[in-house]
């Protein structure tokens, strides 16, 4: 499990690596660029790439608002960004035919939120009380 983020350092520091290499695999996803050519030939782009940069910074503004919140915060608190975050989320994806988070994203997703909340120094507990993404 991740450690608290040390001081001077930032959640979004810390976790802008996952939030990279998650979108690069949703965008080598949806390119196809994984395949071979033959394999192309009967395959459907799931949904258009051009999608990427905006589910980026809906989590990238995530992060920075982890960021501002005070060391150690209790579940109501966190909830309290939480769920307006999976909401702009499941808004980014209806919006996208729900073509883009599928259960496998979603619970990535999931992961990511529970490392910020444990970089920002919430308890297990607390940890254990933050909503799922459905």
């Amino acid at each position: 499990m991740t450690t608290p983020t040390p001081a001077g350092s930032s959640v979004r520091t810390e976790l802008q690596p996952d939030v990279d290499e998650f979108i690069d695999d949703l965008r080598t996803f949806a390119t196809g660029s994984y395949l071979n050519d033959s394999d192309k030939e009967l395959w459907e782009q799931p949904f258009d790439p051009d999608a990427l940069p905006e589910l980026k910074k809906l989590l990238e503004m995530f992060l920075d608002a982890v960021d501002l919140l005070e060391p150690a915060p209790d579940a109501a608190r966190l909830t309290s960004l939480v769920t307006p975050f999976y909401d702009n989320l499941e808004a980014f994806n209806a919006k996208y035919e729900y073509a883009v988070l599928e259960p496998e994203e979603k619970a990535e997703l999931e992961d990511l939120v529970r490392r910020a909340a444990v970089a920002v120094g919430a308890e297990d507990e607390v940890v254990g009380e933050l909503p799922e993404f459905e």
